[in-house]
C-alpha cells in the first residue's frame, strides 16, 4: 500500500524502499532536521545579539561565578535568620571628617577675576542700639563662576603707506614704503586664524557640523553660509596643515610600533563612482608608551592592502590591528618578520567574540559553567595582569608577561584545541577565531613595548565615528582629505595634552606671515618645547622634548 501524506508537496513511496533505503532516508532526514535546528538557533542568536547591540548595555563586562551582581544581591544573600547585629558591634568610633580645603580655589585659579564688593553706605554704618559708627570687621567671600557667550569682533587692518613727497616734487622715481603689517589667512577673505581655529576644533574635536555653526554664526549676526565654512576649512587644511601632516607621518613612519584600524566614509561627488560606495578613513597611532603621540588619518577610495601599503611605506616594526586580512598581506609581503612587519592581534577582539555569545542569551540562559565563561575567565586573568604591569618599565613588563601571562596564555590555547571538535555555531566562531589568530596574539609578549589589545586605536578612531554620525558624509575627496588632516592634528594634539584650538591658532598665525618651507617643523610638533604656553591649557607647563 502506497503511504502519502497529502499535506505535502510531494509524495513519498516507502512500499518500494527496502529496509536500507528507509534507513537512508530516515538519516538523510534526520541530519537535515538537525542542520535546520543549528541554524534557526544561530539565527535567534544573531537576533538576539543585535537586539542587544542596538538596546543593551555596551560594555563587555561580565560577572563570573563567586561574584555578585548588585541588582539581585539582595536576594542572593538574604537570610531571615541571621540574628541583627548589635549596634557596637557595627558603628565605629566616631571620626572628625577632615573638609579639603582649597578645593574650590585650585578649580578657578586660572580665570580672569572680577570682584565685587558690597558695603555700607555711610549712613547705615550707624550702630543701631548706640549710635556710634560701625568699624569693618571681615569680608565674607563667595566665589561664582559666571559664563561669557562667544563674541566676535570685526577687526580692520589699516596698514599706512608713506612717500617721500622731495622726490615727488623733483620728479623723480617716487619712494613708498608700507607699514609692517600681518597677512591675511587667504586673499580678499574675512577668515581669521582665531575664527578658521574655532570652526575646525568645533567640527573636529565637539563634533559640531557646519551647518550648525553657520546657524550659531546667525544668532550672533553673522550670515554666513555653510559652503563658505567648508571652503575655509579645505583651504585651511591644505595650505597651512598639511607640511605638518607631512612631517608627522615621516616621525610615524620611523616609529616601531603603530595601531591601525579603518572605518568606512560615504564620500558624494567622487569621480567615476556613485555617491553610495563606500571609501574608507584610516586611522594609524603611535604606541602607548611612545614619548610622542601621534594620531594620523587617511583618506582613500577603498580598503585593500594597497592604500596602507603605500602610506607605511618603509615602515618596520609591529602593527596592532584586529584580524582584517590586509594588515596580513603587509606582513607577508615584508618579510613577515625582523626587520620587516609583525601583525600582533587584538584579545579585545578575541574576547567579544564570547561576550557576545553571553549578550544573545535569553533570560533564562545562563553562561555559568560554561565554555564561554572559561574563556572569557582565561581573557581577563590577561587583562588583570596588563593593569598590575602598566607602570612598568618595557623591559620589566616583558619579564612579568613572560612569567605570569604566557603560562596562561598556554593553557587557553591548549584547552581551545582540546574543545575544538566539540564547538558548534558562535561559540564555535569564537573558538576557531582565537585558534586562527593564535601565533598573532602571542606576539605582545615578544615586547614590552605593545599593548594586549587594539583598544588604543579604537579610541583614536572613536571621535571620527562620532562626528560622522553629525555630519553623515563628506561632499568632495578634497573634503575628506582636510577632514583626514585636521582630525589627525586635533587628536595628535589632544593625546599630547595642548589645547588643540589654541594649538592650531597658532600654526595659522605664524605660518600665514612665514615662508612655509623655510620653518623648521620640528618646532611644530605638539610635544615641542617651543610652543608658547598658551597652546597648553590653563596650569599645564611644556615640558622640555626627552
Amino acid at each position: 500500500m502506497q503511504k502519502t501524506n497529502s499535506a505535502l508537496p510531494f509524495q513519498i513511496d516507502f512500499s518500494a524502499m527496502d529496509r536500507a533505503q528507509l534507513e537512508e532516508f530516515a538519516l538523510q532526514k534526520s541530519n537535515r532536521v538537525i542542520a535546520l535546528e543549528a541554524e534557526n538557533n544561530y539565527y535567534k542568536e544573531l537576533l538576539r545579539k543585535n537586539r542587544s547591540e542596538m538596546y543593551g548595555s555596551k560594555s563587555e563586562r561580565y560577572v563570573f561565578e563567586g561574584q555578585i551582581n548588585f541588582l539581585n544581591e539582595a536576594e542572593k544573600e538574604a537570610d531571615p535568620d541571621v540574628p541583627e547585629p548589635k549596634k557596637s558591634e557595627v558603628l565605629p568610633p566616631p571620626l572628625k571628617r577632615k573638609k579639603s580645603k582649597g578645593h574650590k580655589k585650585d578649580l578657578v585659579a586660572h580665570l580672569l577675576k572680577e570682584t565685587v564688593e558690597y558695603k555700607l553706605t555711610d549712613d547705615e554704618r550707624v550702630c543701631p542700639k548706640c549710635g556710634d559708627e560701625l568699624k569693618e570687621m571681615k569680608s565674607i567671600v563667595r566665589t561664582e563662576i559666571e559664563v561669557i557667550p562667544a563674541r566676535y569682533k570685526a577687526i580692520e587692518h589699516r596698514t599706512k603707506t608713506y612717500s617721500c613727497r622731495t622726490c615727488d616734487k623733483k620728479g623723480t622715481e617716487g619712494t613708498i614704503i608700507s607699514a609692517p603689517s600681518p597677512k591675511g589667512m587667504f586673499i580678499n577673505s574675512l577668515a581669521s586664524p582665531g575664527f578658521i581655529a574655532d570652526i575646525m576644533f568645533k567640527k573636529y574635536a565637539l563634533a559640531q557640523p557646519l551647518y550648525r555653526q553657520s546657524q550659531e554664526l546667525a544668532r550672533s549676526g553673522l550670515k554666513i553660509e555653510r559652503n563658505t565654512l567648508a571652503n575655509w576649512v579645505i583651504k585651511g587644511a591644505h595650505t597651512y596643515l598639511i607640511p605638518i601632516r607631512d612631517h608627522m607621518k615621516g616621525i610615524l613612519v620611523g616609529s616601531s610600533v603603530i595601531h591601525a584600524d579603518e572605518t568606512p566614509v560615504e564620500v558624494l561627488h567622487e569621480p567615476g563612482r556613485e555617491a553610495q560606495t563606500k571609501s574608507y578613513m584610516w586611522m594609524y597611532r603611535t604606541g602607548r608608551y611612545d614619548k610622542r603621540q601621534i594620531i594620523m588619518f587617511d583618506y582613500t577610495p577603498g580598503r585593500g592592502a594597497e592604500y596602507p601599503k603605500a602610506f607605511l611605506d618603509g615602515f618596520k616594526g609591529y602593527i596592532h590591528s584586529d584580524a582584517y586580512s590586509v594588515y596580513g598581506v603587509l606582513a607577508h609581503e615584508s618579510g613577515a618578520g625582523p626587520p620587516g612587519i609583525i601583525i600582533s592581534s587584538c584579545w579585545a577582539h578575541a574576547r567579544r567574540k564570547f561576550s557576545d555569545i553571553i549578550k544573545g542569551l535569553t533570560k533564562n540562559e545562563t553562561a555559568k559553567g560554561t565554555v564561554t565563561e572559561k574563556a572569557l575567565e582565561y581573557i581577563g586573568d590577561l587583562f588583570k595582569i596588563e593593569e598590575e604591569a602598566k607602570d612598568m618599565s618595557p623591559s620589566e613588563r616583558c619579564n612579568y608577561r613572560d612569567k605570569h601571562a604566557k603560562p596562561i596564555v598556554d593553557k587557553y590555547f591548549s584547552w581551545l584545541k582540546s574543545i575544538q571538535s566539540n564547538c558548534s555555531g558562535s561559540l564555535g566562531k569564537a573558538v576557531n577565531y582565537s585558534l586562527n589568530q593564535e601565533s598573532d596574539l602571542r606576539v605582545y609578549l615578544l615586547d614590552g613595548r605593545l599593548d594586549i589589545s587594539n583598544n588604543l586605536g579604537e579610541n583614536a578612531i572613536r571621535p571620527f565615528c562620532v562626528g560622522r554620525k553629525n555630519w553623515l558624509f563628506c561632499d568632495t575627496p578634497n573634503g575628506a582629505e582636510a577632514s583626514a588632516v585636521c582630525y589627525g592634528l586635533i587628536e595628535t594634539a589632544k593625546a599630547n595634552g595642548l589645547d588643540a584650538f589654541e594649538y592650531l591658532k597658532y600654526i595659522f598665525t605664524v605660518f600665514k606671515d612665514s615662508d612655509i618651507a623655510s620653518l623648521d617643523m620640528n618646532d611644530f610638533m605638539p610635544w615641542s618645547p617651543s610652543l608658547p604656553q598658551t597652546c597648553r591649557p590653563a596650569g599645564q607647563d611644556i615640558a622640555n622634548d626627552s
